[in-house]
């Protein structure tokens, strides 16, 4: 009688549009809009509240998982800095129970989620990535075994870095649906969606905190005491949106005019330097430049305006660099000299070798070192993290999964949508030799998701290369064995042709 009940619900007119609505980019826009008002007026409460209001009818109403990627990826922008956990704002009765009721509602909303539509049957079935996940959330947990520096705050981070970079994994490869080109422009939506809400934030900021320019930078101390937005200091607002960019890309190439989303790509640049992010200055640059020049020669319609846009906009960086060579020379020596040595990466290094040669094994343990201003602090390289805080064996489950995600992308023929998520990830983890992201709870819900899209293509691919089965009693296709995929698929590579 309930099932019936609930089947009449989520069938109905309403149902129906409510379904659509979620799998539109207006409702990504939606999510934008909450976030802007949230944190530009500090009403972060009020932005929880209307976050459930768009979350809830897609839990209900949305059998598709890949639904939950806006929200994922945008929810911990409804907070400023002065609005952060930290601050002291979420303290008083009201606002305690105003959002224990929307984590109630949301909770009610998932479970029925999981439960009417059968998630909960496997949600946590096997991936191909899962082993290496498990690994290396493993030994990062233990990480710090027989070293005083292990404490069970460094044990609870640990757990936050494991979740939020497993859930969204398994979550949507074995929930979601995957629609290829569908699926990949709704995760491109939401990342152009998310860097205009960054951008956002820190232009309030230079509003606010009236930050000056110099030279093509800011002062240190302006950086520092002013570049926080509630959810991320400068730095690690700018990684989220390098992992933007090459997505951003990939709507440049499968569209006809899709030279109009440079100006997208430009929004995305003025962000990073507007957070003068050094880390992600050394990534987007060059990184952006490469990618330019090659959908010059790949790209296949619309190729005329693209060239002109991209013409336009070389001639304006040519004429920019002549006419500012002396600021943009000071420049390029503050980010080499002031990021990578005088600022405390090669002495962080040093410091955390010297320490890690006592406790080689299990490391030093995530807590090591411990946060600044409230904020997560790790070694700003992502090998050298593992290998300090969790030791040769944590080193070793890392490069195993790396070794796994590289496996996967090539298992199969390659696709334009797993070329360019590849690249988001490939942007994301060279971010990540000089900064957090790859130990940053909010930074691993994206990795989990674009983890997540390129074993959903690989599988697509493999189901469409089977062979149909002759008869009723045939074998049914198994679409979790990406691993007999990767060997399988050995000889398709090989002969066919792109």
């Amino acid at each position: 009688m309930m099932k019936e009940w609930c089947d009449k619900i989520v069938n109905s007119k309403f149902g129906r549009t409510a379904d659509k609505l979620c799998n539109s980019v207006w409702y990504i826009v939606a999510y934008g809009v909450v976030c802007i008002l949230a944190h530009s007026f500090d009403i972060p409460v009020v932005g929880a509240v209307l976050l459930a209001i768009l979350l809830v009818p897609a839990l209900l109403f949305c059998k598709n998982s890949f639904v939950l990627v806006p929200f994922l990826t945008m929810c911990m922008f409804v907070m400023s800095e002065d609005t952060s956990p930290q601050s002291g704002y979420f303290g008083k009765p009201v606002y305690i129970a105003i959002l224990c009721i929307v984590l109630v509602f949301i909770l009610v909303a998932f479970v029925f989620n999981l439960v009417y539509y059968k998630k909960w049957r496997s949600m946590f079935k096997r991936g191909y990535l899962t082993l290496s996940l498990a690994l290396v959330s493993g030994f990062l947990v233990v990480g710090g075994i027989g070293s005083p520096s292990m404490s069970w705050t460094g044990v609870g981070m640990a757990l936050a870095i494991s979740i939020t970079m497993f859930l969204p994994y398994t979550l949507l490869v074995n929930c979601g649906e995957y629609e290829g080109r569908k699926s990949i422009e709704y995760f491109a939506w939401t990342m152009i969606t998310m860097s205009v809400v960054i951008l956002a934030a820190v232009i309030k900021q230079y509003i606010v905190c009236d930050i000056k320019f110099s030279n093509f930078s800011i002062s240190f101390a302006d950086k520092k005491n002013f570049l926080v937005f509630g959810y991320a200091i400068s730095n690690t607002a700018a990684a989220f949106v390098v992992i933007a960019l090459p997505i951003t890309f990939y709507m440049v190439y499968i569209y006809k005019h899709g030279y109009l989303f440079l100006i997208a790509i430009a929004v995305e640049l003025v962000t990073i330097y507007l957070t003068f992010s050094r880390a992600a200055l050394v990534v987007a640059v060059p990184g952006t430049a490469i990618v330019a020049i090659a959908l010059c020669f790949k790209k296949k319609t619309g190729r005329i305006g693209y060239w002109i846009a991209f013409g336009i906009a070389a001639v304006v960086a040519i004429v920019g660099i002549v006419l500012l060579r002396n600021q943009i020379g000071n420049l390029i020596t503050k980010v080499l000299s002031g990021d990578v040595t005088t600022s405390g990466r090669i002495g962080l290094w040093k410091r955390g070798f010297n320490a890690w040669k006592s406790y080689p094994i299990f490391g030093l343990g995530i807590w090591y070192l411990p946060p600044i201003n409230n904020w997560y602090y790790s070694f700003h390289c992502t090998p050298l993290t593992y290998l300090y805080c969790a030791g040769i064996l944590g080193l070793a489950a890392y490069l195993y999964h790396r070794y796994r995600t590289v496996r996967l992308t090539f298992s199969v023929k390659l696709t334009t949508e797993r070329v360019f998520v590849a690249l988001c990830v490939l942007a994301m983890l060279c971010n990540a030799l000089l900064d957090i992201a790859m130990t940053m709870p909010t930074h691993l819900l994206y990795y989990g998701i674009m983890l997540a899209l390129i074993e959903c293509d690989v599988k697509k691919i493999k189901l469409e290369q089977q062979p149909m089965p002759a008869a009723a009693g045939d074998k049914p296709v198994d679409e979790t064995n990406i691993d007999s995929t990767v060997t399988e698929q050995k000889t398709v590579t090989e002969t066919e042709g792109e």
